[in-house]
């Protein structure tokens, strides 16, 4: 599938961002147990860590948003037979394990931040215990093969669109969110995604005006 092809293909675009979020939670689980036991290095790195943290938080409920209110209304006639309800009851589940997290997130920040770490070492693997099984459902069901055969090109391009502008209303802070997402992807994926962004944003914002506010969370982050 060429590059054009997979920047318009809805299942394309939903296995990226089921990418970046495994790794987001990957990365958070793996580093936040070794900085629960031995502490943060220094202060820049607990500062990227937490933008990091937030970023996958809000990236993981704006995925889910997106669906619920705009891919699973348009995609339910033509897919009838996929498990509307239990994808949108595995959103609701897992919103309510973010919303614990939000509740602690400020102690990140703190000089002794280990509770809090704790706190969300535990709800990561609560989240990923079921997150596995949520994509594969999801990815099985709108696979390439099933939305091509009742969505054409231009359709799903639509409807990319549409979601593309709803993660853009609901993404806040965009200068962190953004390269969030772009550098939780390998090079080729994010050439695909980088397709759907305006122009300025990979060459003025990322790079140039947005770098200091996003740079703390570079460790973190796919070169």
């Amino acid at each position: 599938m060429a590059l054009d092809d997979k920047a318009t293909s809805f299942a394309s675009g939903l296995v990226r961002i089921h990418k970046v979020i495994t790794r987001g939670l990957e990365m958070i689980g793996r580093r936040g147990a070794e900085f629960a036991q031995d502490g943060f290095p220094d202060a820049l790195t607990q500062h990227g860590f937490s933008d990091y943290a937030h970023s996958l938080i809000t990236v993981l409920n704006e995925h889910h948003l997106s669906e619920d209110e705009v891919a699973f209304p348009a995609l339910k006639e033509k897919l009838p037979a996929a498990p509307y309800e239990r994808l949108a009851a595995d959103h609701r589940q897992i919103e309510g394990i973010l919303a614990e997290v939000r509740g602690v997130m400020e102690g990140l920040m703190e000089a002794d931040a280990s509770q809090v770490l704790g706190d969300l070492m535990e709800a990561v693997k609560r989240i990923r215990i079921m997150w596995t099984p949520h994509i594969g459902r999801e990815e099985i069901y709108f696979s390439e093969k099933a939305v091509s055969a009742v969505m054409d090109s231009q359709e799903q391009g639509r409807l990319n669109g549409l979601i593309a502008k709803h993660n853009q209303e609901h993404s806040d802070p965009d200068y962190l969110v953004v390269p969030f997402v772009l550098f939780n992807l390998a090079r080729e994926d994010r050439t695909v995604m980088a397709q759907s962004l305006p122009p300025v944003i990979m060459q003025e914002l990322v790079p140039k005006t947005w770098k200091e506010k996003w740079a703390p969370m570079k460790p973190f982050l796919l070169e």
